[in-house]
């Protein structure tokens, strides 16, 4: 793959099952690999049990044979392999697997199975655990501005520890990343999320959130932004949904998710300011008898 980063984002290889933000978050990753980042490339030779032996490739959305296109492949000097699996959100498809897996054991020498996502532990076997708040800490610190800001990259719009405008919450991915930080923080690992919204029309939505689950049962909670008029507006409202259970502070459904059998909304009025974690913790504390 190409040297030059704007290449390395725009590039997608047909036949992955990573989403373009989970392969614009890896091709990133790799940009510093390549270029020799000291504290990356030890982070994940340390993780993966390897000496000290020089990085000599790495590849990007690699193709193993009929199992599939893998994330991300290292090669060292020594013919040592690393085999990294990148998630950015849970629920990630792990159908390839096993496939994968398969494929890489008859290599000449076994390869390390890394699994670089918001897990620290939980894994399926025989992948280990390499969590983004590692590579943040990697990051920490480098003089490099490019550097620096994928640091922050990882901080916001995928660890979701930032507040983001309305605007930039429209367009990129930190609201959803606040909302998949605040769910975890709040209902821990037995929680499950997916992110969904509204297909945009002239460029607003009529809903833009995350639906989830507080202990792995159905997904009958939604949290996010609503758009306060029909026709769709420029304002939006911050919200919290329950299909089923009553919600404090309740208020009457919006209309932009009328077409919604959700009986039971709360918010916390029109968005004016950035929205926050906080904002998301606080709705969260509104659902009842957790």
């Amino acid at each position: 793959m190409a040297d030059n980063l704007f290449t390395m984002l725009s590039a997608y290889r047909p036949g992955s099952t990573a989403t373009p933000f989970e392969n614009y978050c890896t091709a990133g990753l790799a940009y510093f690999l390549k270029r020799g980042h000291r504290m990356l490339t030890a982070l994940i030779a340390h993780a993966a049990g390897l000496g000290s032996d020089p990085l000599a490739l790495v590849e990007v959305q690699p193709r193993l044979a009929e199992a599939g296109v893998a994330d991300l492949l290292l090669t060292y000097e020594g013919g040592k392999r690393v085999l990294i699996e990148v998630q950015v959100e849970p629920g990630a498809d792990e159908s390839l697997l096993p496939g994968m897996e398969a494929v890489a054991r008859e290599w000449s020498e076994r390869p390390a199975f890394l699994m670089l996502g918001l897990r620290s532990e939980g894994v399926p076997d025989p992948w280990i655990p390499l969590t983004w708040f590692d590579v943040v800490d990697a990051l920490d610190g480098d003089p490099d501005p490019v550097a620096r800001q994928y640091h922050d990259f990882i901080l916001e719009d995928i660890l979701g520890t930032g507040e983001v405008p309305l605007e930039e919450a429209l367009s990129t991915n930190r609201l959803y990343a606040i909302g998949g930080a605040a769910i975890r923080r709040a209902f821990g690992t037995g929680s499950r999320y997916i992110n969904s919204a509204s297909r945009p029309l002239h460029g607003q939505y009529r809903y833009l959130g995350t639906t989830f689950t507080p202990d792995g049962g159905d997904m009958t909670y939604w949290i996010g932004l609503v758009n306060e008029t029909v026709p769709l507006g420029e304002h939006y409202h911050l919200m919290l949904a329950s299909k089923e259970k009553p919600l404090l502070f309740p208020v009457e459904q919006p209309r932009a998710t009328g077409d919604w059998k959700w009986a039971h909304w709360t918010g916390m009025g029109r968005v004016v300011r950035p929205i926050t974690p906080m904002q998301y913790e606080g709705l969260l504390e509104r659902i009842k008898a957790r």
